[in-house]
């Protein structure tokens, strides 16, 4: 095992802090944002579904320019400095049109950071033995002190902290990509010489097993589209501090972070659609409930259902791919899983907006028809696997 680079983790983990810092802003309050600019629930509907749109064609272009930049640092921080350059003007501009098109483009060039961060961790994992778990759980920690503390400032001075806040998280997150470090080159080289060749997904794509796999996680991750929309509006709309709302968005994270601690062995002994079934079910089961839920303490209730309906929900999804999928495919298949996912999200959330605005509360109900598609298909024959080669799962 060749040395690592000095504290080659560590600051691994530090760009994770400050890239979550943004995500720990920007999921619960940017919506508020929009709606403080004075933007329509259809408007932010499409604001925020622009850039999970955008993100589909970003991330193969970011990913291959990463592969062919100097280093993966560069790259890094090229598309952190662009996104911080496209939203300092979004804080400053007025009308809707402006604020999509640079918040989406923000968004999304950021967004362009974390296949590159991930290859960068996943070589420290390889070649110097180090714990990606440890690394990427500091993200997780930052998201929720961030949702946190961010609602605590936002509930004492009010809601028009909001842009400098969110111009600050950029900032960190751009500060911290300059600290990153950069694989030694003759390390760089030899993996990207040991690449293998570029597989066809046409195989991936004819199973009827892994298709049923992939079009149900989909459709579950989609069922969190008013969720991410509105969630925050809803709750302040109810009377929470930002403290408490805070502290409820922290909290499904904490579920998030105590149900990838135990997808190791104990999860490995389930079938992956079982899991992804019991995510549909709690998708259903929260949902439904989730306009009932009126006090901070039935709301922190549903918030632990976050476990299942995300958390269980992609743990499944990989182990499926472990399972189903060649080692040779298994890029091919993450970004086929992403690509659904992602498309899916889009086209919920561009109905969040319209559905929020005449609905209101009960539009999140409305999420719980995907969680039924998705156990109908669960419940199809399951077909032949990728490849007759691919490894079976024990019992």
């Amino acid at each position: 095992m060749v040395a690592a680079p000095r504290h080659f983790g560590p600051r691994i983990s530090l760009f994770y802090t400050g890239f979550f810092v943004v995500g720990g802003l920007v999921t619960p309050f940017f919506p508020v944002w929009l709606h403080l600019r004075g933007l329509t629930p259809e408007q932010i509907g499409v604001c925020l579904a622009f850039p999970l749109a955008a993100r589909l064609v970003f991330m193969p272009l970011g990913s291959a320019f990463a592969d062919r930049a100097p280093n993966r640092r560069f790259a890094i921080i090229l598309f952190a400095l662009l996104g911080l350059l496209l939203f300092i003007p979004a804080t400053l501009v007025s009308g809707y049109w402006p604020i999509l098109i640079l918040t989406g483009l923000a968004t999304a060039t950021l967004g362009m950071t974390m296949p590159a961060i991930d290859a960068l961790a996943l070589t420290g994992v390889r070649r110097f033995g180090l714990d990606y778990g440890k690394m990427r759980v500091w993200g997780s920690i930052s998201f929720i002190v961030v949702s946190l503390v961010g609602g605590v400032i936002i509930g004492h001075f009010g809601n028009g902290v909001l842009s400098p806040l969110l111009i600050g998280s950029y900032v960190v997150a751009t500060l911290s990509a300059f600290l990153l470090p950069v694989t030694p080159p003759e390390i760089r080289a030899a993996d990207d010489a040991a690449k293998p060749e570029v597989v066809s997904a046409r195989s991936i794509l004819t199973s009827r097993s892994f298709l049923v796999v992939i079009i149900s996680a989909s459709l579950i991750t989609a069922t969190h589209a008013v969720f991410y929309s509105f969630g925050t509006i809803h709750w302040e709309k109810l009377g929470f501090t930002g403290g408490e709302i805070g502290l409820l968005w922290a909290s499904g994270v904490v579920a998030e972070i105590g149900m990838f601690a135990i997808s190791g062995r104990a999860l490995r002994k389930v079938a992956p659609e079982r899991l992804i079934l019991f995510g549909a079910i709690a998708a259903i089961v929260r949902w439904s409930l989730f306009p009932l839920a009126t006090n901070l303490w039935t709301s922190l209730a549903l918030q632990m259902l976050h476990a299942l309906t995300f958390a269980a929900v992609y743990a499944g999804m990989q182990l499926a791919v472990a399972r189903d999928v060649p080692e040779e495919m298994t890029a091919s298949a993450q970004g086929i899983w992403q690509t659904g996912s992602g498309l899916a999200l889009a086209l919920a959330t561009l109905m969040a907006g319209p559905l929020y605005g005449h609905l209101g509360a009960a539009a999140f109900p409305v999420m719980t028809i995907a969680g039924v598609v998705a156990v109908v298909v669960l419940m199809l024959p399951k077909g032949r696997r990728v490849s007759p080669t691919a490894p079976e799962r024990a019992g």
